[in-house]
């Protein structure tokens, strides 16, 4: 793990799947596309590619896509390209590329065209991109084009929400916990067996970014000290808004086999997408990459 991308830590399967196919697909020269939710990670993810890719010896650029049109896109290409003639090639990455207005999509297209071919060659940078959108969703709307959708769906990397990953909640937890310490020179608090159990239960919308968050404010309020529930935020010790006044399913009296239920609600979903997985994942409301290990989990054969 290199400095910059030490808190891409986590022991879920989920996330070192990812991971390791980051690091497999970072010696090549393929456009790579990171979705997930708004504060998963995808930019210390494309990080961690650029830290162990040949282009490693040039610099990490960013470029802000949301809004952003073909005139302004070629200014950060030209301030960019200013930089690489300093620094190297390194890796451009494009943040949230599907808000590119456009005539930015249209210029987009043509560099990818030109380049995939030549990066080698030319010592362009490497291209990686990100969305926290369904880029999928957003061509059917007519948002995206759809050319150049399947230029960027080569390699797709999807970053799991931390909701996920709750094995790795406690693992960050100390992490940030220690890394904000050193920043403001305090003590870093410990955590009841209560509190932590809160923690993972909570479903962290702002996901990892979120979770650093809560983490530097409790070092701040909360130096050396032990956390108890009552020391965390309301919505934290509230758990998740009960949306429905019913459940939507009633447990028998008797109880159920909660494995052979999970296994039977997926074979559905995948009878119902005709054993297509990305549709399947929509119909339960998780990733394609959570689907894809439960499916493993209970062996079932698609």
């Amino acid at each position: 793990m290199n400095n910059e991308t030490e808190n891409l830590l986590g022991a879920s399967p989920l996330f070192l799947r990812v991971l390791n196919t980051a690091r497999m697909v970072a010696g090549t020269d393929t456009p790579v596309l990171i979705t997930g939710e708004r504060g998963t990670g995808k930019e210390m993810l494309a990080r961690e590619i650029h830290a162990v890719s040949q282009w490693n010896r040039g610099a990490f650029h960013v470029i802000n896509c949301t809004g952003v049109s073909g005139s302004e896109f070629q200014l950060e290409l030209d301030r960019v390209g200013g930089k690489r003639e300093q620094s190297g090639a390194g890796t451009l990455f494009l943040d949230e590329v599907g808000e590119l207005l456009p005539d930015a999509q249209q210029q987009l297209l043509h560099m990818l065209e030109s380049h995939r071919l030549t990066v080698r060659q030319t010592g362009r940078p490497r291209i990686i991109v990100s969305s926290s959108l369904d880029l999928r969703k957003l061509v059917d709307a007519g948002d995206l084009r759809e050319d150049l959708y399947y230029r960027l769906f080569v390699v797709p990397l999807e970053v799991p929400p931390l909701r996920d990953r709750q094995e790795d909640i406690v693992i960050l937890l100390k992490r940030f916990s220690s890394e904000f310490a050193r920043v403001h020179n305090r003590r870093s608090p410990r955590y009841s067996v209560s509190a932590r159990n809160l923690l993972k239960r909570y479903p962290w919308p702002g996901n990892v970014r979120e979770l650093r968050n809560f983490c530097e404010r409790m070092v701040i309020l909360m130096a050396g000290q032990i956390i108890q529930p009552e020391n965390l935020p309301q919505e934290i010790r509230q758990g998740p808004e009960q949306k429905r006044d019913r459940p939507r399913f009633l447990l028998p009296a008797d109880g159920i086999n909660l494995m052979e239920l999970e296994s039977d609600v997926i074979r559905q979903a995948l009878g119902l997408s005709g054993g297509n997985r990305s549709k399947a994942a929509r119909l339960l409301g998780i990733s394609r990459d959570t689907l894809l290990y439960r499916i493993q989990k209970h062996a079932i054969e698609v």
